[in-house]
């Protein structure tokens, strides 16, 4: 793990704050009251979180670090890498939200469970374990006899149990009286009529299976609400299909009719005078195709004249007695023409007279006909004019009006057959919902007998459940005791087991712990120590060639590097089977000397695979750095 940079909204005094960090050493510079400890804490809270609840232990922490101006800005976020992939920790502090948030950079997205993601990460770290191991700062005793002290009981409890943070031994005890207390509250003779209770538990629970206790009462009242709902739909529909009829029928009266009668009247009436119109229009048609009257008037007229000349050349003694005869002797020369006809002159004349009088009468006839058929025909142009402008809008008579004049009588007729049938529609649905409301009262009488059923069942369960009581008063004993027993036997089990681990502990870890740390005090002293051993009382002492030196012989300085070496070693435990985890120092290079501090800073970074945050209030480390021309990240705050 890798942590890349962090920015705090609120933490303390410090606000709004970035900080960015290389991947091996990293110096936070600050004088005292700077902000570095905060930094510090910050990055542990980031990790561990920040316990709110109102204890002793943890509220003064809490309130220490909440800004004073503005709670809600209370968080902050640190971006890590971890397996070639960044994430991002997002974390609430305040006092009615507390959120944790872990996003993986790398492919945008979201930690399901990321507080047992930050436990992976952290090598299954707890936050004291955190504090004992890779957070690193100075023994805090005065004198050397204190110093030497406290290392013993830290290596005490790393020795018999493994971890910095327990102590076998306690453990042990404290099992040992919790087992007395179990034992106290075991019971004696807690069986009595037991056995005869459940029987008559037995015998209660047979009688509610009865198959008349079903309880049917669920299915009933759905049917009943599935009915109703029926109702209530039909009824919606009713008013829908209602207002359908009132807009056909408002349709139907806007276009002049009452009912069905009224169109048959119009389409009755219509169709005799269209008949007439096209009778009439195709009668006036045909007369003016043949002949025009007047022309056959003319030509009957001078077919009449014509023969009155030829009547007077071809009977002279006419002519004198009608006094023309001078008008036909210009036409003497036509009588030569007549006397070669082979019919008789009178009968060629009467039968001219005869045609021209056909002619002209009938010319008359088909004129006088045919000025009654167009007065007539503008009479039922007149009324169709009428009719097509109420009933489409145009008064134009013609075929294609004529077209739409019957579509419209179509609609008409459709319009009021789909009156009728939503009529007819919704006299259906009102028996139908006539009969469910008929099943609606049948419903109520069937959830009544239900509901007596169901009272006396629960009258039988309540029955049931006293006799279930009283037995479980008595088992409850029982069980207590049978309860109590495993709790005994569990912490037996426990003090057995941890007086075996802790045996094997020591002899593992003790080993592995004299080696480990003996490689790491020689790393730090530039191999002035390369021998570390503590002994079955924890007595440490320090191998040289030509002999061996006690704690309690070693000065203040000497002592913190033993310190750092155990912590280093056990660093390295937590970090076998996961990538290096940070290492944070706080101040713990107060004790060393300038060469002293030169070797460990030396040696850190030519044989720590991890990363290393240093916090400061000295430029010593910085300047040693410089000098080793070791690359390094300095932060000043």
């Amino acid at each position: 793990m890798r942590i890349l940079g962090i920015h705090i909204d609120g933490f303390g005094k410090l606000l709004n704050a970035n900080i960015k960090f290389n991947e091996k050493i990293n110096i936070i510079y600050g004088k005292n009251e700077a902000g570095k400890s905060t930094t510090h804490s910050f990055i542990k809270s980031m990790l561990f979180g920040l316990n709110k609840k109102r204890s002793r232990a943890n509220l003064p922490t809490f309130n220490k670090y909440e800004p004073w101006d503005n709670k809600e800005i209370y968080k902050g976020s640190l971006v890590f890498e971890y397996k070639n992939k960044t994430y991002t920790i997002e974390r609430v502090f305040n006092s009615t939200e507390t959120t944790l948030i872990v996003k993986n950079n790398t492919d945008d997205s979201y930690i399901n469970n990321p507080s047992l993601f930050l436990n992976s990460v952290l090598s299954n770290l707890t936050e004291t374990s955190f504090d004992n191991t890779i957070s690193i700062s100075q023994l805090k005793s005065a004198t050397e006899i204190g110093m030497a002290t406290e290392l013993k009981k830290y290596i005490s409890n790393l020795n018999t149990s493994g971890d910095l943070s327990i102590n076998t031994i306690a453990a042990i005890e404290y099992l040992k009286q919790q087992r007395k207390q179990v034992e106290a509250k075991q019971i004696k003779d807690a069986t009595i009529n037991y056995t005869k209770m459940l029987g008559s538990i037995k015998n209660a629970e047979r009688e509610i299976k009865d198959p008349k206790y079903k309880n049917t009462l669920t299915i009933i009242t759905k049917k009943k609400q599935k009915d109703n709902d029926k109702i209530k739909d039909n009824e919606k529909l009713i008013d829908k299909i209602e207002n359908e009829i009132d807009l056909s029928l408002r349709e139907f009266n806007q276009n002049g009719f009452d009912n069905r009668t009224d169109i048959d009247t119009l389409k009755l009436e219509a169709d005799k005078f269209i008949n007439e119109f096209y009778k009439l229009k195709d009668g006036i048609r045909k007369a003016t195709k043949l002949i025009s009257n007047v022309f056959m008037i003319i030509i009957g007229f001078a077919l009449s004249v014509i023969n009155t000349i030829f009547l007077v050349v071809a009977y002279p003694e006419i002519g004198s007695i009608i006094n023309i005869y001078t008008i036909s002797s210009s036409f003497e020369k036509y009588t030569y023409f007549l006397n070669l006809i082979p019919i008789p002159a009178g009968v060629i004349i009467i039968l001219l007279y005869i045609i021209s009088i056909i002619l002209f009468i009938s010319g008359i006839v088909l004129l006088i006909t045919n000025m009654q058929s167009s007065k007539k025909l503008k009479e039922i142009i007149s009324v169709l004019s009428t009719v097509f402008s109420q009933h489409i809008g145009s008064n134009v008579v013609n075929i294609q009006n004529i077209k739409l004049f019957n579509s419209h009588i179509d609609d008409m007729y459709y319009l009021i057959d789909q009156v009728d049938n939503k009529r007819k529609k919704i006299k259906y649905i009102k028996e139908e919902i006539e009969h469910l409301r008929e099943a609606q009262d049948n419903y109520l009488l069937e959830i009544q007998e239900q509901q007596r059923l169901q009272y006396e069942v629960e009258q039988k369960i309540d029955k049931i459940n006293q006799l279930k009581n009283e037995a479980e008063k008595i088992k409850e004993d029982i069980d207590l005791n049978d309860t109590l027993q495993k709790d005994i036997d569990s912490y037996t089990l426990s003090i057995d087991m941890l007086n075996e681990l802790s045996s094997k502990i020591k002899i593992m870890f003790g080993t592995y712990l004299n080696e480990n740390a003996s490689k790491y005090i020689s790393g730090i002293t530039n191999g002035k120590y390369d021998s570390l051993n503590v002994d079955n009382s924890f007595n440490v002492t320090i191998n040289t060639n030509d002999r061996i030196i006690l704690i309690e012989q070693l000065s203040s300085g000497t002592m913190d590097q033993i310190y750092l070496a155990l912590r280093l070693s056990i660093a390295d435990i937590i970090n076998r089977n996961n990538e290096a985890l940070p290492l944070l120092f706080d101040d713990c290079f107060a004790l060393y000397d300038n060469d002293r501090l030169e070797a460990t800073l030396n040696w850190l970074n030519e044989n720590y695979n991890g990363q290393i945050i240093l916090f400061t209030c000295h430029t010593r480390e910085k300047d040693i750095l410089n000098k080793l021309r070791i690359k390094h990240n300095f932060v000043e705050i």
